[in-house]
């Protein structure tokens, strides 16, 4: 009976913690989520700032001005060529850029990609819309990929949150259907595997 109440609550927590998570990461401009990664790094946008990357612990990386977010749509819709934005960033594992691309007909919205690397030195991209009104829309889920950020990890590593690394432990269960482990002490924190790294014992 006490294993059952105690296996509900974490259950209920874990779930909890998924969905507030998700709420959050909605409405403070933060343009990637899982799965796009590079290495820690996240790109926040918004109509006064453009585009700021920061690393992991939140330091600043390198910016995109509005001004010159708005100079490359302009060239891109006048050439109909893919147009970098001024200046190119360091991200904590190599280059990134901003480039504009061909924006979505149907709604008139401008669309931005932004290129770099992660932690293995593989190059990652996303690609995602900016509204008329310069609302800068988080960057949509891939429909058809396959996640297997998970491959890489088993019961027993250690590992820490890519986000917070003050978080840590050893993974204790992996769920590939939805690409989450639980790790750290009894009561575990979730997370998608592609928020992880290795971590300290």
């Amino acid at each position: 009976m006490f294993i059952k109440r105690n296996m509900r609550i974490m259950v209920l927590l874990a779930l909890f913690t998924l969905l507030f998570g998700s709420s959050v990461l909605a409405d403070d401009g933060r343009i990637n989520r899982a799965p796009y990664h590079f290495g820690g790094d996240t790109l926040f946008c918004s109509k006064d700032k453009g585009c700021t990357l920061l690393d992991k612990d939140g330091h600043e990386l390198a910016t995109w001005s509005e001004s010159d977010i708005l100079a490359a749509f302009a060239s891109e819709n006048t050439s109909k060529q893919n147009t970098q934005v001024a200046g190119e960033g360091q991200g904590t594992y190599g280059a990134v850029q901003l480039w504009s691309v061909g924006g979505n007909a149907e709604n008139g919205n401008d669309k931005l990609c932004m290129m770099g690397f992660d932690e293995w030195g593989k190059q990652n991209s996303m690609c995602f819309e900016v509204t008329k009104d310069f609302h800068f829309e988080q960057a949509p889920l891939p429909m058809s990929e396959v996640d297997h950020s998970c491959d890489r990890w088993s019961l027993g590593d250690w590992v820490e949150l890519i986000s917070d690394t003050s978080k840590y432990g050893e993974i204790r269960s992996i769920n590939r259907d939805n690409s989450t482990v639980v790790f750290g002490k009894r009561s575990g924190i979730v997370a998608k595997c592609s928020e992880i790294e290795p971590g300290p014992r």
